[in-house]
């Protein structure tokens, strides 16, 4: 029986919009739009930012201009190809998914009516919604999904989100009536939902990637690649009410402060992921709301387990005990971000709250180190770029404060080609963006068995028994218990520095229908915005 992990990234939502490399996703991964046609409003954000005090009540008309960078010639309209921020952002207008995250990341049903799984998790029927159309009138059946999914696994497609359906077997598809379909799998998978709510846009069985056609809550009208996308409301969209504007335009910037001072001047109406040395600019600018997402995004330093001097878990435990976690936030992210205890997925109802909060130890890390055989000193090499804001900076905090244990650390700035290129598993000590997805489907990608994305190169045989139990339990108690186990050998003996959860900054003018979310995406939900 195949292993349900085929290696394939799954990358975290938020870091695929903002550093859009697939190619990267091996060390980051990414924030793809599963819900830009948007989740049902999460619970309002708090204070002086309540949306429906501020802006009244939802209005129809007009047209969004969402300002973003990373676009290039080679964009696409393909969902099953797209690879930058502003691929998955158009596909997000253009198309739904099965499962999508609300604004809290709990997994709720989409284009799924009903769902059910049996008793090993191996076998899932999915009913589909009632009445849902495409953008050329076609209803929505079970053969459009079954295409779906055969067409991101079909290795002509080279989709680099077929990993995420690798637990599916092609064969076992079967269509039940006009709106269900069995999906059977390889191996027990609980997760298949989460998996399913990230990169799994539904397409017609006749889909044309120059002609897309999908669900969402916009239609194609235009699409200059580098330039700029346009897109129509979908009159006939399935959830009623939704979309409020005419019209969506998404723009290519060549930088962060050009797309900035294009929101000041009033060119465009919102703005993703707001560089922190930046926020500062929108401050006192009239009409311009900024959202805090808390804790978004995840600012991590991976040591590789398989060579020197990482091998040896003292020298692992050693580094965790170097970080000044507060003094790294205040100086790297200017304190837009929440200590954090080296464990990724936060927000997973079954994360692990009553292991003891790491802290700053030098005098325990030194005789760690001296035990290893360091006593002399160490000296390492910090691979790092600037692919979040912060993320040189952090490293360069670390690289200080490590001269407190007696470690030297040199820290080498790549650019994003070389740090997502051929060796980018391969650097012993290095950033990195661990998915902000919940427990299992983070594990299947950072260091579960099989991994393929594995940068720290982890593997141990207890925690690769508890995760193979845990995803086939589907009892929810039982399966937390196993969560905690992993968590705590991830804790003990993991490979991750994870001083800090990140707080997501998005910038409007005149804009409403966002409110923070644990997904760090709030300006990205298109179909739940409106202009003020």
């Amino acid at each position: 029986m195949t292993d349900v992990l085929t290696g394939g990234p799954f990358p975290s939502r938020r870091d695929l919009l903002r550093y859009g490399a697939l190619g990267g996703a091996t060390l980051l991964g990414g924030a793809a739009l599963t819900a830009c046609g948007g989740a049902q409003p999460g619970k309002p954000e708090q204070g002086a930012g309540k949306e429906q005090l501020r802006y009244g009540a939802p209005k129809r008309g007009g047209v969004l201009r969402h300002g973003m960078t990373g676009g290039s010639f080679s964009d696409t309209l393909d969902p099953a190809k797209g690879m930058n921020a502003l691929d998955t952002a158009r596909a997000g207008a253009l198309f739904d998914n099965v499962w999508s995250p609300d604004a809290d990341y709990r997994i709720q049903k989409w284009l799924a009516e009903e769902y059910s799984s049996n008793a090993t998790a191996d076998v899932w029927t999915v009913r589909l919604r009632k009445g849902v159309e495409f953008h050329n009138g076609k209803t929505l059946t079970a053969d459009d999904l079954i295409h779906t999914i055969r067409r991101t696994l079909d290795p002509s497609i080279a989709s680099p989100y077929a990993g995420s359906l690798a637990m599916i077997d092609p064969k076992q598809l079967r269509k039940i009536d006009d709106r269900t379909v069995r999906i059977g799998l390889t191996s027990g998978f609980v997760p298949l939902p989460e998996a399913m709510s990230t990169f799994v846009y539904v397409v017609p069985v006749d889909f044309d990637p120059h002609r897309p056609v999908g669900t969402g809550p916009f239609k194609y009208q235009s699409f200059q690649p580098g330039r700029q996308s346009v897109f129509t409301r979908f009159e006939n969209y399935w959830r009623p009410g939704h979309p409020y504007v005419d019209e969506l335009h998404i723009i290519d910037f060549a930088d962060d402060t050009s797309r900035l001072n294009a929101l000041k001047t009033g060119q465009i109406d919102i703005v993703d992921g707001v560089p922190y040395p930046l926020a500062s600019t929108l401050s006192g600018e009239t009409g311009i709301r900024v959202v805090k997402s808390s804790k978004a995004a995840i600012e991590a330093f991976g040591m590789r387990a398989d060579v020197a001097p990482f091998n040896d878990n003292r020298v692992r435990e050693a580094f965790r005990l170097i970080v000044d976690r507060p003094a790294l936030i205040k100086s790297s992210v200017l304190g837009y971000a929440t200590v954090a205890n080296d464990l990724f997925a936060w927000q997973d109802p079954a994360f692990d709250r009553s292991l003891p909060q790491r802290h700053q130890d030098l005098d325990r890390a030194k005789s760690l180190l001296r035990q290893a055989g360091h006593g002399d000193g160490l000296e390492v090499r910090l691979t790092t770029s600037d692919l979040l804001s912060g993320m040189i900076s952090g490293a360069e905090v670390f690289a200080e404060q490590a001269k407190g244990a007696g470690v030297t650390v040199h820290v080498d700035k790549v650019d994003a080609g070389t740090f997502f290129g051929s060796q980018g598993l391969n650097f012993p000590f290095a950033a990195n963006i661990p998915s902000t997805g919940n427990i299992l489907i983070s594990a299947t990608y950072t260091d579960g068995p099989g991994s393929t994305a594995n940068s720290t190169h982890f593997h141990d045989a207890e925690y690769d028994t508890l995760f193979r139990q845990a995803i086939r339990r589907t009892d929810d108690a039982q399966r937390t218990e196993l969560i905690h186990q992993m968590q705590r050998i991830q804790y003990e003996r993991g490979t991750f520095i994870i001083p800090a959860y990140i707080d997501i900054l998005d910038a409007s003018r005149g804009v409403s229908g966002a409110e923070p979310e644990v997904g760090g995406m709030p300006y990205y939900r298109y179909g739940n915005l409106w202009l003020a």
